[in-house]
C-alpha cells in the first residue's frame, strides 16, 4: 500500500497461507486493509471502502493535514502456480492507482490506472482475469465490518440469488435471454422477407417477356461476335501463313547468306596463306638471282605491296557496303512502322472527324432551341431583355477565350512534341558522338600497336627460339619418364603374379569357410554388398610359431565377418535370409567396444611363462580392435600346458601345442585338430591394392604418352613459327589505311559536334518558346472561370421570371450544351494531337527516307571506289607479271621457282575471282533479306490488329473447320436483319430477372433456415431451462446439507436449514433461512439476536465455503456480535478451515489472535498515521484492541 487512508507512507503486509489476524484499537485504522483488499478486487462505489468519494481514500496528511498525498497505490500478490490466472507466471501482481488531476469545473476530478504484473491494463483486463480465477470484490467470501448478518437480514430472493451465483445460473439465464432476443428477430425477419417475397413475385412476372426478348437478341449477338471472330481468324490464318512463308524467306536467305560468309572467310585464309607462299618463293628466287634478281624483286615488292593496299581498300570497302546496307535494312524496318502507325493513326482521325461533326450537329441543335427559349424570355421585360444581351456579350467573350485557350494548347503540345524530337536527335547525335570518339581511340590505339610492332617481333622470335628450348628439354625428361613408368609396370606384374599365384594355392588348399561365409565373401567380391571387410582369419597376421595356439584361441569366431556398420550387417544377414543360405557372425565396427584384462589375466601374463595375450600377438589395423576383443578377450598364449596347470584357474589359457584350459577350469586339447582355417591367409586387399596400383601406372604412362605426343607437337608449331616469321603478315590492316581511317572518322566527329551543338541551341529556343506559352494558358483558363460564374449569375437572374418548367428546361439544356461543348473541345484537342503526331510519323519518315538515300549514296561511291580499284591492282598485276617474265628469263636456276610462283599466282586470280563472285551474291542476299523485313511490321501490325479484334469478341473459335469468308460474312447479314427486327431491347431485363430470381431463390432458403433456426432456439430455451433447474437443485441440496452440518457445529446442538418459498416456480421465489438455537424453538430470523444472526450467517458462509472453496476470505469484525463461546467456535472452524484456503481476519477477540497462525496489530501514530506491528502476542492486546507490549 502507498498512501491508503490513514497509511501514509509505503506498507508491505505478508499474508501467509493459513489463518491472519489483525487487531488494533478502535481508529487505528486495521480495518482500512481489508478496505484496501476491495479497492484492487474490483468495486467502483466508494461506499464499499467506507468513503464518500473515491478520491477520500488517498491519505489526506493526517491529523495535522500535513503534506497530503496527491495519488493512492495498492498492489494485491496472487500465487499463480496452479495458473487459475491466464499468465504464464507463477506470480500475478494487480496494482491500481487512482490520481487527482483537478480540473477547473471539477476540482475533485482524479484518474484511475491498472497495472498486472508492471505492465499497464484497464478496468477491463482486471476484470477479465480476476473472474478467470473466480474473484470478487463483491462475492460471500468478503465480509465487510457491520456486514456479518447481512447474508441473513437480505431478502430471500436476493438470497436466492446468492446460489444461483454459485450455481452459474447467471449463464444459463443470459444463454436463455440471448435466445429469446434470437427468436424476436427472427419473427421479425420472417415477416419482413415475406413481403420482400410478394413484391418481388411481381417483379417476375412483368420481367418474363422482356427477359426472353433480351435473351434471344443476346443469343443472336453472341452469334454475330462468333461470325466475325471466325471471319478475323480466317484473316488472321491467311495473314500468319504469308508471315510465315515471308520468316521461313528470310531463315534460307540468312542461312544461304552464312554459307556464304563462311565461304569467303575461308577463300580469305586461302588467300593470305597464297600470298604467303608467293612471297617465300619470290625471296627465294631474289636470294638465287644474285643482285639484279634482289632489285627486281624489290621492285615487284613494292608493287605487291601495293597491290595489297588496294586488296585492304576493296575488302574494307565491301565491309563497309555489308555494314551500310544493314543500317539501311534497319532503317526500313522503322519506315515500315512508322506507315503502319500512320494508317492507325489516319483512322483514328477519320472516327474523330465524324464524331466532331456528329457532336456540332448536336450543339448547334440545342444551341437553337436554347436561342428560342432565351428569346421568349426576353420578350417578357425589359430587366430579362437587358440579362439576355449580358448573357450574350458573355457568351461571345466565353466562346472567343475558349476558342484562344484551344489554340495555344495545341500550340504547346506542339512545341511539348517539338521538344520530344529534337531530344530524340541530340540523343541519337550525341550516341554517334561517343561511336566515333571511340572509333578515333581505337584507330590511334592500333597506330600504336602498329609501330610498337617491330620491337614485338624481335621479343617474339626471342621468346619463340627460348620456348623451343625448354619445349625440347621437357620433352627429354617426359621421355625419361617414360622409361621409369614401364619399368615400375613390369615389376609390379611380376610380383601379382607371384601375389596371385599364392592366393590362389591358399584359397584352394587352406580356406575353408562355412556355406554361409563364402556366399557373403562372394557378395563382396561381386559388389552386391558394401561395407564387408573380410573374416577375422582373411584381416590377421600371425607368426608361423603362434599360429596353431591362435588358431585355438580364436576358434570359430575366425569365420566372424567385419562389416562397417550395424546396417551393412544387417542388410547381409537379409541376404542369407532370402537366399536360405545358412548362418555367419558379423561384426560392425560402430558397436564393437574393446574391454580391459580382467586381474587375475593382469597377474598370469607377468609370470615368465606366459607369451603375452593372444591379441597382442596377432597384426590387424587399429580400427579392428573392438573385433578383435570380442575373438579372443583376455586369452593368454603361455609355453607348455604344464605351466598353464600351474596359473589355471579365473583365466583363459592356450599353449603353443594348441591345448586349451577355460577360465572355469575345463581343458581342451589332444590331436591338431583337421581344419584348414589359418590367420594370415589370401590377402586379398593387397592383391587388390597392387591391382589398382598398375592399373593408375598404366594410366599415367598413356596420359604421358599423350603429353609427350603433345609437346611433340608444339616443337612442330614453333619450328614453323620460327621459319615462317620473317613473312609479313597481310590480314592487318596498314599504316597507311589506318590513317585515312582516323582522318575519315575525325572529318565525321567533327560534322556530329556541328550538329550537335546546332540542335542544342535549336532546342534552347523552342524551350523558351515553351515558357512563353504556359503563363498565357494559366491566365485564359482564369478568365474563362471568372465569366464562366458570371454567366451562371446572369442565366440564375434570368431563369427566376421565368416558370419552373421552362427554367428546369433551359438548365438541362445548358448543361448539354457545357457538356457538348467540352466533349468537343477534348475532341477537337485529340484531333490536333493526332494531326501532329502524323506530322511528326511523316516528318522522321522523310528523315528516315534522306538517312537510306545518303547511305545508298556512299553505297555508290564505295562501288565506284571499288571498281577503281580493281583497275589499279590490274595494272599492278600487269607490271609485276612483266617483271616476273623478266626475272625469269635471267636465270636458268630459277625457273623451277617461276613455274611454282606461276601456279600460286594462277591460284591467287582464281581465289580473287571466286571471293569477287561470293561478295556479288553477299550482298545480293542483304537486298532480298531487306525486302522481305520490309513486309514484316505491316504484316504483323494486322494480326496483332487482329489479336486486339479477338479479343472484344471473348468467343474460342473452332481453328480446324473454319468456313470461307465469303460464306461466313452471308451468316453475318442474315443474323444481323434478325437483330434489327428485335430492336429496341430492354438488355437489362436479362441482369435484372436473374437478380430477382436469385433474390427469391435466397430468401426462400433464409426462410427455411429461419424456421428451423426458430424451432431450435425454442428447444435450445426449453432444455436450458431444465439444466437451470437441474443444477440449482444439486447446489442447493449441498449447501442446505453442508448448512445442517455447520450451524449445528457452531450452535453446539443447534438445528437450520435452507428452504426455497415456492418450488414450482424455482426462480422467482425466495430462499428463506430457518434455524432453532439449541435449547430454544424454531425462530424467525427476525428474533435472532445479533450473535445468532453472526452464527447463521458464519455457518451459511461456511457452508458455502466446504461446496464452492474461495481461494482467500476476508472477514472484518465477523465475532463482534458473539459472546466468547461462539467466538472461539467460530475462531476454530475459521483455522480448520484456513487448511484449505486463506483466511484473513480482523478482530479485537483474545481467542480469535489465539487461533490465528500470524497475529498483525495496527496502532495509530500521534501524527494521525498508520502503522503495523507484525508478530505480536494476543495476551498483549487489552480488551479494546490496545497494544501492550510490542513482540512476543
Amino acid at each position: 500500500m502507498e498512501n491508503f487512508k490513514s497509511f501514509g507512507r509505503k506498507l508491505t503486509v505478508p499474508f501467509f497461507p493459513g489463518y491472519t489476524a489483525i487487531t488494533g484499537p478502535n481508529g487505528s485504522g486495521k480495518s482500512n486493509i481489508a478496505d484496501a483488499i476491495l479497492f484492487v478486487l474490483g468495486p467502483r462505489s466508494s461506499k464499499a471502502m467506507r468513503a464518500g468519494r473515491l478520491t477520500d481514500l488517498i491519505f489526506n496528511g493526517g491529523k495535522k493535514r500535513k503534506n497530503p498525498a496527491n495519488h493512492c497505490k495498492v498492489s494485491l500478490v496472487f500465487d499463480n502456480t496452479h495458473r487459475k490466472m491466464p499468465v504464464d507466471a507463477d506470480e500475478i501482481t494487480l496494482t491500481k492507482m487512482i490520481k487527482r488531476a483537478p480540473l477547473k469545473d471539477n476540482p475533485e476530478n482524479y484518474y484511475s490506472y491498472y497495472y498486472i504484473n508492471g505492465k499497464a491494463s484497464n478496468y477491463t483486463g482486471f476484470s477479465t482475469m480476476l473472474q478467470q480465477a473466480r474473484i470478487s470484490g463483491d462475492g460471500y467470501n468478503i465480509v465487510k465490518q457491520g456486514d456479518v448478518t447481512s447474508i441473513i437480514e437480505m431478502g430471500g430472493v436476493e438470497r436466492r440469488k446468492l446460489l444461483d451465483e454459485i450455481a452459474g445460473i447467471s449463464t444459463f439465464d443470459a444463454d436463455v435471454t440471448k435466445a429469446e432476443k434470437e427468436q424476436e428477430e427472427l419473427d421479425a425477419n420472417l415477416e419482413r422477407i415475406r413481403i420482400i417475397v410478394r413484391e418481388i413475385n411481381n417483379q417476375l412476372h412483368q420481367l418474363k417477356n422482356e427477359r426472353d426478348e433480351a435473351a434471344r437478341y443476346k443469343e443472336l449477338k453472341q452469334d454475330l461476335y462468333e461470325i466475325k471472330a471466325k471471319i478475323a481468324e480466317k484473316k488472321k490464318q491467311e495473314i500468319q501463313s504469308q508471315i510465315t512463308e515471308v520468316t521461313h524467306q528470310i531463315e534460307n536467305y540468312e542461312k544461304e547468306q552464312n554459307q556464304l560468309s563462311n565461304n569467303a572467310n575461308g577463300l580469305k585464309e586461302e588467300l593470305k596463306q597464297k600470298q604467303v607462299d608467293l612471297s617465300a618463293i619470290e625471296k627465294e628466287i631474289a636470294e638465287v638471282g644474285g643482285d639484279e634478281v634482289k632489285e627486281i624483286k624489290e621492285q615487284i615488292d613494292k608493287l605487291r605491296e601495293e597491290e595489297i593496299k588496294t586488296i585492304e581498300r576493296n575488302n574494307y570497302a565491301n565491309e563497309e557496303i555489308k555494314e551500310q546496307n544493314k543500317e539501311v535494312q534497319t532503317y526500313q524496318q522503322r519506315i515500315s512502322q512508322i506507315e503502319t502507325e500512320l494508317e492507325t493513326l489516319n483512322k483514328e482521325l477519320e472516327e474523330q472527324n465524324m464524331q466532331i461533326n456528329q457532336k456540332n450537329e448536336l450543339i448547334e441543335t440545342n444551341d437553337a432551341i436554347l436561342k428560342e427559349m432565351k428569346e421568349r424570355l426576353a420578350s417578357s421585360d425589359d430587366s430579362t431583355i437587358e440579362l439576355s444581351k449580358k448573357l450574350t456579350i458573355l457568351k461571345g467573350q466565353y466562346d472567343d477565350k475558349n476558342s484562344k485557350l484551344h489554340e495555344e494548347k495545341l500550340s504547346l503540345q506542339r512545341i511539348a512534341d517539338q521538344l520530344d524530337a529534337i531530344e530524340n536527335q541530340i540523343a541519337e547525335l550525341q550516341e554517334t558522338k561517343e561511336t566515333f570518339s571511340f572509333e578515333i581511340k581505337d584507330i590511334n590505339w592500333q597506330i600504336d600497336e602498329y609501330k610498337k610492332q617491330d620491337i614485338m617481333i624481335n621479343k617474339e622470335r626471342k621468346k619463340i627460339e627460348t620456348e623451343l628450348f625448354e619445349t625440347k628439354k621437357h620433352e627429354s625428361e617426359i621421355t625419361e619418364q617414360l622409361q621409369d613408368l614401364d619399368r615400375q609396370i613390369r615389376k609390379m606384374q611380376q610380383e601379382k603374379a607371384k601375389l596371385q599365384a599364392e592366393f590362389d594355392a591358399i584359397s584352394s588348399v587352406q580356406q575353408r569357410y562355412n556355406r554361409a561365409v563364402n556366399e557373403i565373401l562372394k557378395a563382396r567380391d561381386s559388389n552386391q554388398l558394401k561395407g564387408i571387410h573380410g573374416t577375422i582369419a582373411e584381416l590377421a597376421q600371425v607368426e608361423d610359431r603362434y599360429k596353431k595356439a591362435m588358431g585355438i584361441a580364436a576358434g570359430a569366431r575366425m569365420q566372424s565377418i567385419i562389416v562397417d556398420d550395424d546396417d551393412a550387417a544387417a542388410k547381409a544377414i537379409r541376404f542369407l535370409q532370402q537366399k536360405k543360405l545358412g548362418r555367419a557372425t558379423f561384426l560392425p565396427l560402430n558397436k564393437m567396444i574393446s574391454g580391459k584384462p580382467r586381474g587375475k589375466a593382469l597377474m598370469v601374463v607377468k609370470d615368465s611363462s606366459s607369451i603375452g595375450f593372444a591379441i597382442d600377438l596377432v597384426s590387424f589395423p587399429s580400427e579392428y580392435r573392438g573385433a578383435f576383443w570380442y575373438v579372443f578377450g583376455d586369452t593368454i598364449i603361455v609355453d607348455t600346458i604344464e605351466n598353464a596347470r600351474k596359473l589355471m584357474g579365473g583365466v583363459r589359457l592356450v599353449d603353443l601345442d594348441g591345448s586349451l584350459i577355460e577360465a572355469s577350469g575345463a581343458m581342451r586339447g589332444g590331436s591338431a585338430p583337421k581344419t584348414n582355417l589359418m590367420f594370415g591367409g589370401a590377402d586379398r586387399r593387397k592383391l587388390e591394392s597392387l591391382h589398382m596400383q598398375i592399373k593408375q601406372n598404366i594410366s599415367i604412362q598413356e596420359q604421358t604418352e599423350e603429353d609427350l605426343r603433345n609437346i611433340r607437337r608444339t616443337l612442330s608449331t614453333l619450328e614453323e613459327k620460327l621459319t615462317a616469321f620473317s613473312v609479313e603478315d597481310t590480314s592487318q590492316p596498314s599504316l597507311q589505311q589506318l590513317n585515312m581511317q582516323q582522318k575519315e572518322y575525325s572529318l565525321k566527329l567533327e560534322k556530329n559536334i556541328k550538329q550537335l551543338d546546332e540542335k542544342i541551341s535549336e532546342k534552347e529556343q523552342i524551350q523558351i518558346k515553351f515558357n512563353e506559352v504556359e503563363p498565357r494558358i494559366k491566365l485564359l483558363e482564369e478568365e474563362l472561370e471568372t465569366i464562366q460564374k458570371e454567366k451562371q449569375v446572369k442565366g440564375n437572374l434570368l431563369l427566376k421570371g421565368s416558370n419552373k418548367e421552362e427554367a428546369q428546361k433551359s438548365r438541362e439544356i445548358s448543361e448539354t450544351l457545357d457538356e457538348l461543348r467540352t466533349s468537343l473541345a477534348t475532341l477537337k484537342s485529340e484531333q490536333q494531337g493526332s494531326k501532329k503526331k502524323i506530322e511528326v510519323l511523316i516528318e522522321r519518315k522523310n528523315e528516315l527516307d534522306e538517312h537510306v538515300q545518303s547511305i545508298n549514296d556512299a553505297i555508290t561511291n564505295y562501288k565506284t571506289e571499288i571498281e577503281t580499284l580493281i583497275k589499279q591492282r590490274a595494272n599492278y598485276q600487269e607490271k609485276i607479271q612483266a617483271l616476273s617474265h623478266v626475272q625469269d628469263k635471267m636465270s636458268n636456276e630459277i625457273q623451277s621457282y617461276t613455274k611454282k610462283r606461276e601456279a600460286i599466282q594462277s591460284s591467287l586470280t582464281t581465289i580473287e575471282h571466286d571471293l569477287d563472285k561470293v561478295n556479288t551474291r553477299i550482298e545480293s542476299y542483304y537486298d532480298l533479306i531487306s525486302r522481305a523485313q520490309y513486309r514484316m511490321p505491316t504484316l504483323e501490325g494486322a494480326v496483332k490488329d487482329l489479336d486486339e479484334e479477338l479479343k472484344l469478341y471473348g468467343v474460342t473459335v473452332d481453328m480446324q473447320h473454319l468456313p470461307s469468308v465469303e460464306s461466313l460474312k452471308d451468316s453475318q447479314r442474315v443474323v444481323e436483319e434478325s437483330m434489327n427486327e428485335l430492336e429496341p431491347v430492354n438488355m437489362r431485363a436479362l441482369e435484372e430477372y436473374t437478380h430477382q430470381q436469385q433474390r427469391k431463390t435466397k430468401l426462400d432458403e433464409d426462410v427455411k433456415h429461419l424456421k428451423n433456426q426458430r424451432k431450435n432456439l425454442i428447444k435450445l430455451v426449453n432444455e436450458i431451462t431444465d439444466k437451470k433447474t437441474e443444477r440449482f437443485n444439486i447446489v442447493f441440496h449441498e449447501i442446505n446439507k453442508n448448512f445442517k452440518e455447520m450451524y449445528a457445529k457452531l450452535s453446539e446442538g443447534g438445528e437450520a436449514e435452507l428452504q426455497i418459498e415456492n418450488p414450482d416456480d424455482l426462480f422467482s421465489s425466495g430462499l428463506t433461512i430457518k434455524a432453532r438455537p439449541r435449547g430454544k424453538k424454531v425462530l424467525l430470523l427476525s428474533a435472532l439476536s445479533g450473535g445468532e444472526k453472526s452464527i447463521a450467517s458464519l455457518g451459511l458462509i461456511f457452508a458455502i465455503q466446504q461446496y464452492d472453496p474461495s481461494p482467500f476470505y476476508v472477514l472484518d469484525e465477523v465475532d463482534m456480535f458473539l459472546d466468547g463461546v461462539n467466538a472461539e467456535l467460530i475462531s476454530r472452524m475459521i483455522k480448520q478451515n484456513s487448511v484449505d484456503a486463506q483466511f484473513i481476519m480482523v478482530s479485537l477477540r483474545k481467542i480469535a489472535l489465539k487461533e490465528a497462525n500470524h497475529v498483525y496489530g495496527v496502532t495509530m501514530q500521534d501524527d494521525g498515521i498508520s502503522d503495523m506491528i507484525g508478530n505480536i502476542d494476543p495476551d498483549s492486546v487489552g480488551p479494546e484492541g490496545n497494544i501492550q507490549t510490542i513482540m512476543k
